[in-house]
Formats: structure tokens, sequence, C-alpha cells
């Protein structure tokens, strides 16, 4: 799933991703943590963790005993989720660049948006950013990461949305073509466009972050 052979995967305490999910997003992964209020769907999912960190207010006896092997660190600082505290980590360590997310959205509306929020934070520090789950994929184009080729099929389904603005945005290969347009959440945004031909589409920016939302096209 990553150009460079492996990924980091970060399981957070929203929507439980299938096990099937689970799978797809494991394979191949370098290094795979959870948060702490996730250590208990991990263990559902039977994902082997390398770390779980966090305030640590949410993590479970079984869930402690079931990963006593596992490094778990507790970061008390109540200024920061444990989503923030997790890219922390994981950019101090120079685990990898290459990072997908599960359990990102779900459960409660004031905690995806925090999310977002915070991946806006953390966009030009890394090079890919990938969320997960059981219906779409989402990419996060940034300065660091600018275009996606889409290869999916003639009349999937794109959504493209700014966050919180994205400038330059161009696409090719998309039934309601965008020209170096100026996005700002509130404003703009690209909502159920699909791919217009059989060659797949293309979308870039200039400056910003844009996340544009697909269907998968092998899971």
């Amino acid at each position: 799933m990553s150009e460079t052979g492996g990924h980091i995967v970060l399981l957070l305490d929203g929507e439980s991703p299938s096990v099937r999910l689970a799978e797809y997003a494991a394979a191949n992964a370098i290094y795979i943590a959870a948060t702490d209020g996730a250590a208990r769907t991990a263990k559902q999912l039977k994902l082997p963790l390398h770390l779980i960190i966090g305030d640590l207010d949410s993590i479970d006896h079984e869930a402690r005993e079931h990963f006593s092997s596992t490094r778990i660190i507790t970061v008390a600082d109540q200024y920061s989720n444990d989503f923030e505290k997790a890219l922390h980590y994981i950019l101090e360590q120079e685990v990898g660049d290459d990072l997908l997310i599960l359990g990102m959205h779900g459960r409660r509306t004031d905690h995806t948006l925090t999310n977002l929020s915070v991946l806006v934070r953390f966009r030009d520090r890394f090079r890919s950013l990938r969320i997960l789950d059981d219906h779409q994929e989402h990419r996060l184009l940034t300065k660091r990461y600018p275009a996606l080729h889409l290869s999916q099929s003639n009349g999937s389904i794109i959504s493209l949305t700014p966050l919180p603005h994205a400038l330059g945005v161009t696409t090719n290969g998309l039934y309601y073509p965008i020209t170096r347009a100026e996005m700002r959440f509130g404003q703009q945004e690209g909502l159920s466009n699909y791919v217009d031909g059989h060659e797949g589409a293309h979308v870039s920016i200039t400056e910003g972050a844009l996340l544009v939302s697909m269907p998968y096209t092998n899971f």
C-alpha cells in the first residue's frame, strides 16, 4: 500500500474498523500503534501493537494484560488529545512518514472535528496521510504531497474537502472540472464529483490541505 513498501498504522478510538479492513491496513505495516482508548478494539481485532499511547484514562484491565509486552506510554498533558500525543511520539522517534489512520471518526462529532483539526496541524510533517474506514479511503493533499492520481473506475464518486483551505485546486478526468480554484471550508467544497472516463483522474493543489475521499480500488 505504500510507495516505500511499509507504512505506520495508527488506530484511534472512533468507529471500529471491520476485521477485513484492519487486516488490509496492517498488511505491509512496519509499525502499528493505538491510542489508549483504542487498545480494546485492537485486542478484539487481534492487531499486534508496537505502541499504546495516551493519558491512559480509557484503557481497561483486560487490554493492559493482553498487551503486557507492548510498550505503553503515558502522556498526561491535558492540552492535547491522544491522537496528537501519538503523532508527536511517532515523529520524535522517527518511526516513518507514511501514516494510515483507522478509527478517525464516529461515535462523537466533536472528537471527529478535533481529530481533523489535529490532522491539519500535522499536515506537512508526514509525507503521506491516509484515513481508512469501511466505506472510503481519504487522502490528504498537502505541500509535501500535492498531487494524486485516482485509479478508480468510471463513475466512481470523488469528494474534495478543503481543510480549512486549498489553493490552486485542479482536476483532470472528473465530470465537473476544477481549474486553479481557491477552496475554503465554509465557502466551497466539491461533494460527489465523479470519475469521467476509463483512465482515472488527477487532483492537485499548490497550497493548503485538501481531503480527497474516494471508494477503494482493491479492498
